[in-house]
């Protein structure tokens, strides 16, 4: 089955029992088909558009206040923490967004 198919087929097994016009009674296995819908996701758009504002909030504040990060991030001492920290915050934003974003989209791993 396909990623896009909506429909899953599903065979059940019925057995039926018949009388014939000797007075004998047969008992036949009957094959049938009975579609039902496939579970779908939800898209995760609102992760997607809360995460998208996160990143885009965080750069802009980085970009805007650029002297006051320069001048704390390079007093040396603890503060060499901070652009690493900030590395990863940026890192971890940006990741569930790129993720939640190709989740709406629809492109997903393939399951093995």
């Amino acid at each position: 089955m396909g990623q896009n198919d909506s429909y899953q087929t599903q065979l059940s097994v019925n057995q039926t029992t018949r009388k014939s016009t000797t007075g004998s009674v047969s008992k036949t296995t009957a094959t049938t088909k009975a579609t039902q819908t496939a579970y779908r996701k939800k898209k995760p758009v609102g992760k997607m558009v809360l995460f998208g504002a996160m990143s885009l909030g965080a750069y802009a504040l980085l970009l805007t206040n650029m002297k006051v990060v320069t001048e704390t991030f390079t007093l040396g001492g603890w503060y060499a923490v901070l652009p690493v920290g900030t590395a990863f915050l940026f890192s971890f934003v940006h990741g569930a967004f790129a993720s939640n974003f190709l989740s709406v989209l629809g492109l997903e791993p393939k399951k093995s």
